[in-house]
Formats: structure tokens, sequence, C-alpha cells
């Protein structure tokens, strides 16, 4: 039981404020102090060095991707509808989806009206994924549930603004307005109301993206938040809500 670990534990490193509250919530007030922030990160620079692009075989036009499991939890059937929707005002939307998964014949089906408008990638390496966030104008990611998606910072070390569900720990990560935009989980109009916005305005898409690679470097580099997690050995437990590095 998740109480009885917290009280025998020195120091419990949750990945947000959001996860933090959960293990508030479920162990006694008097372990609450041992609940520290240390959050999952990349390493920004092997993001930050790919070249735009154009993915292969696909017409110019605003350029969308998603990476994830082909899942439930991951709301593509939303994404699609919203698609469908935002393409009746801005006809050069394009779709890539990166992964594979249970969903993935439905949602082949489910695509098919929308002709080459919507390219299923299927699973990629890292390094591949990399290459075609560098192709993308920005990332959506349409969850029912999430936690601090690494996906979401990977696009943002790419300098690509990203549209994302308000879940969990999400707007931890992505500043609505700022970096980027939250949506409600399951609502397809607001998903397209976002995707029209981002796809007709480039210097838009531009600010945000700055935006998000700042606070990819600031808050959630892998190498600063291990330099963290180890002064939290290191003092056992002691010190700050978010310990310092």
């Amino acid at each position: 039981r998740l109480d009885e670990k917290t009280a025998r534990a020195r120091f419990v490193a949750c990945i947000s404020y959001f996860a933090r509250s959960q293990c508030m919530l479920f162990s006694d007030p008097e372990h609450w102090d041992k609940l520290r922030i240390i959050h999952c990160g990349i390493v920004p620079e092997l993001y930050e060095a790919g070249a735009p692009g154009q993915e292969p075989g696909q017409s110019d036009g605003p350029h969308f991707v998603f990476v994830g499991r082909l899942a439930a939890v991951k709301g593509l059937r939303v994404l699609l509808k919203a698609f469908e929707q935002a393409r009746k005002t801005e006809p050069g939307l394009r779709l890539t989806l990166v992964g594979d998964g249970p969903d993935r014949a439905f949602l082949e089906e489910a695509a098919r009206p929308l002709g080459d408008a919507v390219h299923f990638a299927g699973y990629q390496s890292q390094s591949a994924v990399a290459g075609i966030l560098a192709t993308a104008d920005a990332l959506v990611l349409p969850s029912f549930a999430e936690g601090v998606p690494v996906v979401l910072m990977e696009a943002m070390a790419s300098g690509k603004p990203v549209i994302a569900t308000r879940v969990a720990g999400v707007p931890e990560l992505v500043e609505n307005g700022v970096s980027g935009f939250l949506v409600a989980p399951g609502n397809p109009d607001e998903l397209a109301e976002k995707l029209i916005l981002l796809g007709a305005d480039p210097a838009l898409r531009a600010r945000m993206g700055d935006a998000g690679r700042r606070k990819v470097r600031e808050e959630f580099d892998v190498r600063t938040e291990a330099a963290r997690l180890r002064s939290l050995f290191e003092l056992r437990g002691g010190g700050a809500v978010r310990p310092d590095p």
C-alpha cells in the first residue's frame, strides 16, 4: 500500500505536483514532507539539432504530429474527428500518427475518407522520432490520461508548439497560450479550433515553439533532475519540496 511505503521511505520522488497531490491523498499528513518533486526529463540538445524539413511523400501545408501508442487512452478517435472538422476551414492541414497499437486498424479505416492528409508512420526509433518532429509544425496529444509526457518535452525541445489535453501533470509542462494550447479531453470542437488557430499562424507557432524550448531547458533537463535526485539521496530526504540540484 502506498501509505505504508511512504511511511517507511526516507523520501518519495514524485514526477509532478499532481503526482505529489495524489500521494498526499493516500498518505498520512505527518509524512507529506517526504514527498519531493523530481521531474522526468530529456537531453534537450538531442532534439534542438534537427533541421526542419518535409515528410517524404506529403504535400506542403501545416503538419501536425502525434507520437504514442495507438490505443483508446490516447484519444485518437477524438483527434481524427477534430482534424476532419479543422480541414473544412484549413484544407491544407496534414497529420502524421507515429506509433502502433491495438486501435491502428480501426483508426486507419476511420481516416480513410481523409486520404493522404493522414499518414500512419508506425513504430519509429527515438532518433527517427526526433527527425519526424523536425518536419512538424506542431505536436498534438489528445489523451484522456497521462503523467507528464516525455513526448511533449521532446516536441518542445524541438521548438514546436503543442496541443495537449488538460489532464494530470500536463499543465505543469505546457503553459496554455504560451508554449501551446491545453484543451478539455474528449472535446473535438475545442481541439479543432486550436488546430485551425495554430495551422493558420506561423508567427504564433514560432513564438510558442521558442517558449516551449526555454521551458524544457530550464525545468526538464534530465541531467539537472538527476542532480536533484542525487541531492535527495545525499541529504536522506532533507530540504525543499523541489530540491536544489
